[in-house]
């Protein structure tokens, strides 16, 4: 819903533009104006950030608040149409703009740590995807801001096609993402104790004998509470002592102890259906893993294994 919003305020800052067609539009007071109201813009990156990162953060409060900057600058032009203000509100925007790409690059970082550390499936929730939009949208920006200082076409144009690029990625990639509050997942249970030291022959048991890796949606606090201590005091002896993520000593596990011996196994077997067996949520995870794991591609471990046998 957030999303739709956004792309149809967007629809509607494109469409206002047809007016520079018509004849005598073309002229500084309404280039001016166009400016002003193309400033608004940077709401909408603005929301689609932090609403990716935690989501249900836009509310009717914040966008308020969001847009008193942009009311207050509409309104000193409507009362005082003079470039001091226009310059002003350009430096005000190009401040604005790169503030909300640091503020979005840490939050996405703290995001994908955060997924990474506490889920074993992470295919609707990823936000890596997110890297050539920041990209896309730096160039936007640039572009804009050198054509309403310098009205030229050839901005214009890089302007108009970096953002419908921008939107596009957005687009396909949110189609089915599902964003996480990461508020709720640091919330502990009462009973569970916060500094239960981790019993390394149990960890031990549930991966290779009760396998409890192949549960697809696996996540951090499962296995705690399986281990009997908490999910912060499990994830940090993953990351400390094992030195991995949550989500890659999982897929580690699996390919391990699932994947490999059944592609020794069982050569005649698919990649998609050994990637299912080994509680995969996707090929393409899979591939990524295993990779990652004996850095080389399964494909390459499966036509070794039938030139043997053959």
């Amino acid at each position: 819903m957030v999303l739709g919003s956004i792309l149809a305020v967007w629809a509607l800052f494109n469409m206002k533009d047809l007016i520079l067609t018509f004849p005598g539009m073309y002229t500084d007071k309404v280039l001016n104006w166009i400016l002003i109201i193309d400033g608004w813009s940077a709401i909408t990156y603005t929301i689609f950030i932090f609403e990716a990162t935690m989501q249900g953060w836009t509310t009717p409060r914040k966008l308020l608040i969001l847009s008193i900057p942009w009311a207050l600058f509409t309104a000193a032009y409507t009362i005082q149409p003079t470039e001091d203000v226009i310059n002003a509100y350009l430096v005000y925007l190009w401040c604005y703009a790169w503030t909300i790409v640091i503020i979005g690059y840490i939050k996405v970082r703290q995001y994908q740590k955060y997924i990474r550390n506490t889920y074993s499936n992470i295919e609707n929730v990823d936000l890596s995807w997110i890297r050539p939009v920041f990209l896309f949208a730096i160039v936007s920006q640039i572009s804009w801001l050198i054509t309403s200082i310098y009205a030229n076409t050839l901005g214009d144009i890089i302007y108009y096609l970096s953002s419908i690029a921008m939107w596009l990625v957005v687009l396909y990639y949110s189609w089915d993402f599902n964003p996480i509050d990461m508020q709720i997942g640091v919330q502990q249970p009462a009973q569970v104790p916060t500094s239960q030291p981790i019993n390394e022959q149990l960890l031990e048991q549930l991966m290779t004998t009760e396998q409890i890796y192949l549960n697809k949606d696996l996540k951090v606090g499962d296995l705690a509470r399986a281990m009997g201590t908490n999910r912060t005091y499990m994830s940090r002896y993953i990351s400390s002592v094992l030195g991995m993520t949550f989500y890659d000593y999982i897929n580690k596990m699996r390919i391990e102890h699932m994947s490999i011996p059944l592609m020794d196994k069982h050569p005649e077997y698919t990649l998609e259906h050994i990637a299912m067996e080994s509680g995969f949520g996707s090929i393409s995870t899979f591939r990524r893993a295993y990779i990652k794991c004996t850095g080389k591609s399964p494909k390459e471990r499966t036509s070794k294994r039938l030139g043997v046998r053959g």
